[in-house]
């Protein structure tokens, strides 16, 4: 599984961040927090980072986020001693670090986790420009999927208090991950946005699912009816939230 190491000039900042990622993956991914110099003062220290780095599982590669470009120089100090496969990623440090963490939760390489964390602000730009759409009158429970005209296709209705906001998302994808077959995912009441990958959590943030809302989600390959009928069942349950 990849690492992430999350490097700030306030140590502080990078125990917050770590926080946050660690709760949204639950303590499933390695993540380790670097910020501030030895004298407990702020800037970066490469001492600071290889401690930070020792505490993290030899495995597939670390994902390294910084929040300013000077931090790069100490980072990369420490990272080239260790020996580590290792990519100093541009995505922001914040949201790259929840987004890539549950990529690679979700057992993604360490390319693909870089990937996914580089497209994290994706989600706030089209969110904030998107308009919300109205609910449909009369929503179907979500216990019954519509049929479809597609025979790997299924119409759910989401019913949890906010819809697929960050933790949802993130089950919705990691649930998702488990199989092989390919599956898409469209808001069925937001004409403004394109069908996404289920296994991308920038995909299923930027769709946008308010409570009330259908989505449509698609399955080609070898377990495709496996894949449908557990996300048909995550959404039932209401991701969890009662």
């Amino acid at each position: 599984m990849v690492s992430l190491l999350i490097i700030s000039h306030s140590a502080a900042v990078a125990r917050g961040v770590k926080e946050l990622a660690d709760q949204m993956v639950q303590g499933k991914v390695p993540i380790a927090a670097a910020g501030g110099t030895l004298e407990g003062e702020l800037g970066t220290s490469a001492d600071v980072i290889t401690a930070a780095l020792d505490t993290l599982p030899a495995n597939d590669g670390v994902l390294v986020l910084v929040d300013m470009g000077s931090a790069i120089m100490s980072a990369e100090i420490a990272l080239e001693m260790s020996g580590r496969q290792f990519i100093i990623s541009r995505a922001p440090i914040v949201e790259g670090a929840i987004v890539g963490a549950i990529q690679a939760s979700a057992g993604a390489s360490l390319e693909q986790t870089v990937a996914a964390a580089e497209r994290a602000l994706e989600a706030k730009q089209v969110g904030g420009a998107a308009p919300p759409a109205p609910a449909p009158a009369a929503p179907p429970p979500v216990q019954q999927a519509e049929a479809a005209s597609a025979a790997n296709e299924i119409i759910l209705t989401i019913n949890n208090q906010h819809g697929l906001h960050a933790r949802p998302a993130k089950d919705f994808v990691q649930t998702a991950a488990r199989f092989k077959s390919t599956l898409r995912v469209k808001n069925l009441d937001r004409d403004n946005t394109p069908s996404g990958n289920a296994k991308s959590m920038i995909d299923i943030m930027r769709i946008g699912v308010s409570k009330g809302q259908r989505i449509s989600i698609t399955a080609d390959g070898p377990d495709a009816a496996e894949a449908l009928a557990a996300l048909e069942q995550l959404a039932a349950n209401n991701f969890g939230e009662g």
